[in-house]
């Protein structure tokens, strides 16, 4: 377990997470400690939607008493509407994604957070190939994607039950890489082949940029070499250590 620490009014504020996601976690607590020169961020209620997750603060003491806080997420591998985890890894590999997505298209995002539903196909939840399309939102809640067949020849003739609808955290359970394109705007068409991205069209049907697999690979690769001790944010630490 890799902790991120850094001070914040006085405060010692602590992230857990199983990579070295230095860019992600540091936008979060560069984050925190602008809002927290505007109000209190310790106090017990806080919480920060950044991206596509919320962010939470939780007190805590160490074995000599001392007080730290630990940035939480929504556990999405439990309910996320209802428990927290201190392990802040999916957050960040999401909002990597998602941000991703958005700056190699060189397009503007529209935000959604985790708990807004998809309009999903069942048949489509298990085919190799799949689409997703996102139109305006017809109410608060509502992401506007829709996840269906790829070349579907009866699209137009499926019938209600063969619809659900679902928060877009259940896309982690079976096509993560549905996630990685829904900051993208209205009008986006993504084509996604088992769980790899292969294509990304705007709203005027011209091919976007984005990162390919093997791309994506490549970068891991490299990252993976860094030595995620040295820190390049001014005031955070990273250690390799279990959380308390």
């Amino acid at each position: 377990m890799i902790t991120f620490e850094t001070t914040i009014q006085d405060h010692l504020l602590k992230m857990y997470m199983d990579l070295p996601l230095k860019n992600a976690a540091a936008a979060i607590l560069k984050t925190l400690a602008q809002i927290s020169s505007q109000t209190d961020i310790f106090n017990g209620k806080f919480v920060m939607c950044f991206g596509w997750s919320y962010y939470y603060i939780d007190e805590r003491k160490d074995d000599d008493g001392n007080p730290f806080w630990v940035v939480q997420i929504p556990d999405f591998k439990a309910d996320p509407s209802k428990d927290r985890t201190d392990n802040v890894t999916i957050a960040l590999l999401v909002q990597n994604m998602q941000m991703e997505a958005v700056q190699r298209s060189k397009s503007k995002p529209e935000p959604m957070v985790f708990k807004d539903t998809v309009l999903v196909l069942k048949e489509a939840k298990n085919a190799k190939e799949v689409y997703l399309n996102r139109s305006e939102a017809a109410k608060n809640g509502d992401s506007g994607w829709y996840f269906g067949l790829l070349n579907d020849p009866n699209e137009d003739n499926h019938q209600s039950d063969e619809y659900e609808t679902i928060p877009s955290y259940e896309f982690l359970k079976f096509r993560s890489e549905a996630l990685r394109v829904m900051q993208m705007p209205v009008g986006t068409v993504a084509v996604v082949t088992e769980n790899n991205l292969t294509a990304l069209i705007d709203a005027n049907d011209n091919p976007l940029k984005f990162t390919t697999e093997e791309e994506r690979k490549q970068y891991a690769a490299e990252a993976a070499k860094e030595d995620p001790s040295k820190s390049k944010v001014p005031g955070v630490t990273f250690e390799e250590k279990k959380p308390e």
